[in-house]
């Protein structure tokens, strides 16, 4: 071989790996999604409110009515929501959508009405694992409490420490905004 052949073959290796490293960092960088801050809301004073809860029970969701003291911002309804979600159920026979140390990042509420959350369990880059029917009480745990209780959220978008997965779990596609789903809730 030429050594005009070989500095070809050469350059156009370093230039396969330098694109494919550049494509793996676009990969992890340009996947994700930061939730910082956005328009200020005012926030007001903190009032009193029954929400209806989603958690996990058996084959479905269970509603729990819960009072919640809440200001009139979108996101802090949104917040406070998804804690009460994460503390688990206050009544038996349901259980929490999420292991515990399971926490809410950022927040956003879009124009369109697609609500945001950014999803994170410190040390653990996966979502846990689970069933299909698990992984739907999960999410739907979610997007279902938030839906029902928030005029202004229309579909949710969640994410894994701030990446949106194409699944939770290998069963349910969260790569697209999740409208609510209230077949499965039971009575």
């Amino acid at each position: 071989m030429s050594r005009k052949a070989a500095a070809f073959v050469l350059g156009l290796a370093l230039a396969l790996i330098a694109g494919g490293a550049f494509w793996w960092w676009w990969q992890g960088k340009g996947g994700r999604v930061r939730l910082g801050p956005g328009p200020a809301e005012s926030a007001g004073p903190a009032e009193k409110v029954t929400v209806d809860l989603y958690f996990p029970a058996d084959e479905g969701l269970r509603t729990e009515k819960r009072d919640l003291e809440v200001t009139a911002s979108r996101k802090d309804r949104i917040r406070k929501i998804v804690a009460a979600l994460l503390a688990g159920p206050v009544s038996g026979g349901a259980a929490r959508p999420f292991p515990e140390g399971v926490m809410l990042g950022g927040v956003q509420l879009s124009e369109d009405g697609t609500a945001y959350l950014d999803i994170h369990w410190e040390g653990h880059a996966d979502p846990p694992a689970s069933g299909s029917t698990e992984e739907m009480q999960r999410v739907y745990s979610v997007v279902d409490s938030l839906t029902a209780n928030i005029a202004e959220v229309k579909q949710v978008v969640l994410l894994w420490n701030g990446v949106q997965r194409e699944t939770f779990s290998g069963h349910l596609d969260t790569s697209h905004p999740l409208l609510p789903n209230r077949t499965i809730v039971t009575p």
